[in-house]
């Protein structure tokens, strides 16, 4: 878009892609950078599409005709759907529907939508539907001039007002923020993190009131409260300050060449060490703001003014003292850390046992007779009153006789549910027959292609399946600032993408893929028989060694990894090295590179939920999507792919320095395993390249496919 058009449009609006939306670095709350400038995306209360899904259900409920959960779910999926109400899917995974009300205590959730296709206009950058976009507001608020004057974004939105009375009165025309009709605005780059979500823009003119009144107290190590300072010249009600940064004519770089001074009061101080400020967090969540009525733009213009919502933030340090904001440019990427929950579509009966399924339905017909029996209390029809109380009350008697015989469910830790749910999916590919999985071929087929080894192979794996279509529906979870929520840091919570309690929530948003893959199970009596013997006791007792050594040292970002690495041990380093060897292997053997491929790990040592196997594939639109995978597992592809990746793995260009490895990668916690050897592209790795040792699988002496090689 040329600067002209810029100037021209009234409307700030982008396309960005669904799968950005939901993703591990962007999602409700991350900051995304535009042509207009950077903006932080809106909870989820505030997405339209959400709100046209919750539109639409009213109109279901209040449909007499609806008078069942299944009638009312039937209505909103097929009206949500019609073009008139965006073409909005309603996922069908069950599965992890199921888990998103367990993990987020979600009780009244209803609906999974999909994020539908949002066009732009060329013309005036307008949207078709736009009451379905998501509205964002700017982040941070704070915008310089030519000149490095910094205010606010509603300060420039009101001098623009106030120049500009005749042309336009009522600020319209302000995007992209500017100054004048010809000179944009400049957006700051710097904001505050907190561990607990809270995001905030930097308060220059208290800062330069601090600095100037307590020189010294920068080096305290307890966090200033700096939003309740004074600005430097002023009050808060009516602040006068002209704040400026300037460069300094030194030869320094960064922050240590800049000057922060107010041309009202003549205060100036150095940015030298503005990275290690410790300020209080004033517990500000700007993706919170109700952004209005969106009827003619992606939200109301005043609203990118306001202060952000703000909440008491409980973040504390070891200490028991208020644990300091971080300082962070904008293109960091400690900004934003999404936890993603994704699913691999199974059919019911596949993951439910007899009385699960029993239940439900007998749930479903108590709710039907239940409404049957009101309906002919209202009408006076005696006999069909009879009848439903009857049915309903032996229906009643037959659950409870059902729920009885169920186990009760145990609270689990969300690393138990994580277990639990990849184990389903696990038990079906490993146990469950072709036909039996295949029961909804138009998203999930499987063909059991383990007869394909040849019977130096076999042994190793208890089944290899061929996927030619499976759905995988995402889900986020929360999401994290400063360090990632799955580091398992201290005193870090994640925080939700919603706004409302739980239990007020009744829509969620999701993103579905159609692709392909190869699963693979591992014996698991020859990985019990090879931590028995000789050799494979010594291997892994040096492995055990090295993360033992790793425990010792761990501080508070790097002790979740280490520790899930102790717990799942040695397994975990078999199976995920082997995924990225056939991973790599197959950007030499199919042409298309790691980076449109995906890894599933299924590692775990729980005697409930034992499973060692992984999956690899891709999505649509990527390399190999069009049956490149599953061309591989042809009889003579299949055995080739594995022993060419485990001779390729014999040799790297780093060793001997790389085989001997004492700890490389990211927290010391890969071996025998370097970039020229056995590491992927970061996005399809689904342990950010760790827990990788190559002598573990092909060591010479006692790897545990020494028999191949």
């Amino acid at each position: 878009m040329s600067v002209k058009e810029l100037f021209e449009i009234n409307q700030a609006n982008e396309t960005v892609s669904k799968y950005k939306l939901l993703s591990a670095y962007g999602g409700p709350g991350s900051i995304v950078h535009t042509q207009y400038g950077s903006i932080i995306i809106s909870c989820i209360e505030e997405w339209g599409f959400l709100k046209r899904v919750l539109e639409i259900h009213k109109e279901a409920i209040d449909d007499s005709e609806n008078n069942t959960d299944d009638k009312v779910f039937k209505y909103v999926y097929k009206q949500a759907r019609l073009e008139k109400n965006g073409s909005i899917g309603i996922s069908n995974d069950k599965r992890l529907f199921e888990s998103l009300i367990d993990r987020k205590k979600l009780v009244n959730l209803k609906y999974l939508s999909l994020i539908p296709d949002i066009e732009i206009k060329d013309f005036g950058n307008k949207v078709d539907n736009v009451e379905f976009t998501i509205p964002s507001t700017f982040m941070p608020k704070v915008f310089a001039d030519r000149q490095n004057v910094y205010k606010s974004y509603g300060e420039w939105l009101n001098d623009w007002i106030l120049n500009n009375k005749e042309k336009d009165q009522y600020g319209n025309k302000f995007f992209p923020p500017k100054k004048t009709w010809k000179e944009l605005l400049t957006q700051d780059n710097i904001v505050l993190i907190c561990e607990h979500g809270h995001i905030s823009d930097f308060p220059w003119s208290q800062f330069l009131w601090w600095r100037k009144d307590e020189p010294l107290a920068i080096h305290n190590d307890e966090a200033v409260n700096l939003f309740e300072k004074n600005p430097c010249c002023g009050t808060k009600e009516s602040p006068t300050s002209k704040i400026k940064i300037t460069s300094s004519t030194a030869n320094a770089s960064g922050f240590d060449g800049k000057w922060l001074k107010c041309d009202n009061c003549k205060k100036s101080v150095s940015l030298q060490g503005l990275m290690g400020v410790k300020i209080k967090c004033p517990g500000h969540s700007p993706m919170e703001v109700k952004t209005g009525d969106n009827q003619y733009y992606s939200g109301d213009k005043l609203v990118r003014k306001q202060s952000p919502p703000s909440e008491i933030c409980r973040a504390k340090n070891s200490l028991g003292k208020d644990k300091p904001m971080s300082v962070a440019l904008t293109t960091g990427n400690n900004l934003y850390y999404s936890r993603i929950l994704s699913s691999i579509f199974m059919p019911d009966e596949l993951f439910k046992d007899e009385l699960e399924i029993e239940k439900d339905k007998l749930e479903k017909r108590i709710s039907r007779h239940k409404k049957n029996w009101e309906d002919a209390i209202d009408s006076g029809d005696k006999e069909d009153e009879a009848y439903n109380e009857k049915k309903w009350i032996e229906l009643v008697a037959e659950l409870k006789t059902i729920a009885e015989n169920i186990e009760p469910k145990l609270e689990l830790t969300d690393s138990e549910k994580e277990i639990k749910f990849r184990n389903q999916e696990y038990k079906v590919f490993s146990f469950q027959s072709d036909v039996d999985i295949n029961k909804e071929e138009k998203d999930l087929k499987v063909k059991d292609v383990t007869d394909n080894l040849d019977l130096e192979l076999r042994k190793f794996f208890s089944r290899i399946l061929r996927i030619d279509n499976m759905k995988i529906t995402s889900a986020q979870l929360d999401f994290s600032r400063v360090v990632p929520a799955d580091a398992d840091a201290e005193d870090i919570t994640s925080k939700n993408i919603f706004r409302n309690k739980p239990e007020d929530v009744n829509v969620y948003p999701v993103v579905e893929n159609f692709g392909e893959g190869i699963f693979i199970g591992f014996d698991e009596k020859l990985i019990d028989g090879f931590a028995s013997s000789e050799a494979g006791i010594i291997l892994i007792d040096g492995l055990r060694e090295k993360l033992s050594d790793l425990k010792k040292d761990s501080n508070p970002f790097n002790k979740g990894a280490i520790d899930y690495g102790n717990l799942v041990n040695w397994q975990l380093y078999l199976v995920h090295t082997f995924s990225h060897l056939i991973m790599r292997e197959m950007e030499f053997r199919c042409g298309y590179p790691t980076a449109s491929l995906s890894e599933r790990i299924y590692v775990s040592n729980d005697e409930k939920y034992r499973m060692y196997g992984c999956m690899i594939y891709t999505a649509e639109g990527a390399e190999g999507s069009m049956g490149g995978i599953i061309a591989q597992t042809r009889p003579n592809n299949l055995n080739k792919l594995i022993k060419s990746a485990l001779k390729r793995a014999t040799i790297c260009h780093s060793d001997p320095l790389c085989w001997e490895s004492e700890g490389q990668g990211l927290f010391d916690l890969n071996f025998a395993s370097c970039f020229s050897c056995s590491l992927v592209s970061e996005t399809s790795c689904e342990h950010r390249n760790v827990y990788l040792d190559r002598r573990i699988l092909v060591d010479d002496d006692g790897g545990f496919f020494k028999a191949v090689l």
